[in-house]
């Protein structure tokens, strides 16, 4: 009796033991099969969710797709004209065909059927009709390509060089402006405007103060203030303005050097020969030496 009590027990604990454990196994097969379940649900959301994302891209594509198309097919019907470049006009009448020439010049047809043709001197040859003429600027940018039928030029085209307008001593930067034929104006410091006249060989001071100055060797003039005047040795002459306190000499070939109150020096080389007839509109006859008249 006393050897059996072990091995009953040892059964006992045994199949004790067993139990639990399948109980144990139960229980967690059981909450695996929870957490499955959870995971499979969760999978199909995300499905769920990818499948909706694919066909909103799906759409967001083809819609994009058909924005393209109809704003390709917009653009085709509709030709954009770019700006017609009238170089060296402001504006021309809308019609005119502008060319490029080979030269570097430029070449319009106005719908009206006249030329407009620029020149390496900066004028303006007209055909029309057959008939050709050369039109030079002026006064200012305009210019009249037929009676009463005047164009702007943009002023840049207009501009020329220190050596072409006869100036010598401008200040870096500050080129003269082509007014007209022999004739050239430049803006110089403190507003002080310069125009050079090569046909009539005198220079005009516009001074911003109002007195106006016209200066050479046949004609000397103060409007707005007085110029004094002196003979000098070998046909020149000496001057001096009153209020506006510019001063210098004028050679006996027209060559002015002008010295401004500002302390800009200057000199003035006019083109082609001097013409010396032996008059002066300077007031005074220009051989008193005295002060010229003052015209208001």
């Amino acid at each position: 009796m006393i050897s059996e009590e072990p091995s009953d027990l040892q059964a006992t604990i045994e199949q004790t033991d067993s139990g639990e454990q399948q109980y144990v196994l139960r229980a967690l097969c059981d909450h695996l099969s929870g957490i499955r379940e959870e995971l499979s649900g969760i999978r199909t959301l995300l499905e769920a969710g990818h499948a909706a994302s694919e066909a909103m891209r799906g759409q967001a594509h083809a819609y994009l797709e058909a924005q393209q198309a109809r704003t390709q097919e917009y653009l085709d019907q509709v030709q954009v004209e770019p700006e017609p470049d009238f170089y060296p006009f402001v504006e021309l009448p809308a019609g005119t065909e502008p060319r490029d020439l080979p030269d570097g010049n430029r070449l319009f047809t106005l719908p009206d059927g006249m030329i407009l043709r620029t020149t390496d001197d900066q004028r303006i040859c007209v055909i029309d009709g057959g008939e050709q003429q050369v039109i030079t600027p002026g006064p200012g940018t305009a210019i009249e390509v037929a009676p009463g039928r005047l164009y702007t030029l943009v002023e840049s085209y207009l501009r020329s060089t220190q050596e072409a307008a006869g100036i010598s001593g401008l200040p870096a930067g500050i080129e003269p402006t082509a007014m007209g034929a022999e004739r050239f104006a430049v803006v110089l410091p403190e507003g002080i405007r310069l125009d050079v006249d090569h046909r009539e060989r005198f220079i005009t001071l516009i001074n911003p103060a109002g007195p106006i100055d016209i200066i050479g060797i046949g004609r000397i003039e103060g409007i707005g203030e007085t110029i004094a005047v002196r003979l000098l040795s070998g046909g020149a002459k000496g001057f001096r303005c009153g209020q506006s306190g510019h001063s210098g000499l004028i050679e006996a070939d027209g060559t002015i050097h002008l010295g401004l109150k500002n302390g800009l020096d200057l000199v003035v080389r006019f083109q082609g020969e001097a013409i010396d007839d032996g008059t002066s509109e300077n007031g005074c006859s220009g051989q008193c030496g005295l002060d010229c008249e003052e015209r208001a």
